[in-house]
């Protein structure tokens, strides 16, 4: 995969929950920009709760088996500690959580493409027990699928009470 070339937005906060990213060219992988869970306490490890919904639009397109495969990356507090936003992404910063990759694909459907679909990930836990604060993801469209550019998008979604 090419370097990281997303840019770290830190805060406000809530604005920073969603992410809108095109689908790449057939046999392509983008980056996403980076979901900061922090809260507005302080330099803590109270990051939110909840889980990531993927709102995949109507893809007419997505006939080919391996389809549409979405991966999160996450990384540490560490990562904007120190600098001011907005600032660039740190090359390598990123990585599959210690539990191994979450995966989420959306198999295509020979000659009809998938209808609009939303699926679940959830937060990925580090050693201390808290989740990470930083979230990326990678859109992977199989070769064979002549994107049309559609918007995927990725939004923390807050669990029951």
């Amino acid at each position: 995969m090419a370097v990281n070339p997303a840019i770290i937005n830190v805060g406000p906060y809530d604005s920073q929950l969603t992410l809108n990213t095109a689908l790449p060219a057939s046999g392509q992988t983008v980056y996403t920009g980076i979901l900061d869970l922090g809260t507005k306490g302080g330099n803590s490890n109270a990051w939110r709760q909840g889980r990531f919904a993927i709102y995949f639009p109507a893809l007419p397109e997505n006939t080919v088996a391996g389809g549409i495969v979405i991966t999160m990356l996450n990384a540490g507090p560490s990562l904007t500690n120190s600098l001011a936003a907005p600032a660039p992404s740190v090359p390598g910063a990123f990585g599959a959580p210690p539990g191994g990759s979450q995966v989420t694909t959306l198999s295509g459907i020979a000659g009809t493409g998938t209808p609009a679909t939303v699926y679940y990930m959830t937060l990925e836990w580090d050693n201390t027990g808290s989740t990470y604060q930083f979230y990326q993801f990678t859109i992977l469209t199989t070769a064979g699928i002549n994107s049309l550019g559609e918007n995927i998008r990725i939004s923390w979604i807050k669990d029951s009470e």
